[in-house]
């Protein structure tokens, strides 16, 4: 495992794949920022909440998939 310590966004050292957009979505009352999948899946990328139980909620980690 290599770490990578960068001022550089994570987008210019991971461009996003052409296929997914950036969609903003809110699941159980907090705010995720996901890539959409032409099928319609989306990826947790990020959490948005102020709520810091959230965070620690194992299913809105990024990388999830959500089922909705």
């Amino acid at each position: 495992m290599t770490i990578l310590y960068t001022p550089l966004s994570e987008h210019d050292i991971f461009p996003m794949e052409e296929e997914m957009s950036v969609v903003y979505h809110e699941h159980n009352n907090c705010p995720l920022m996901c890539r959409k999948s032409e099928d319609g899946k989306k990826q947790i990328m990020q959490v948005l909440s102020t709520d810091p139980s959230h965070y620690m909620d194992p299913d809105l980690q990024p990388g999830q998939w959500l089922d909705s």
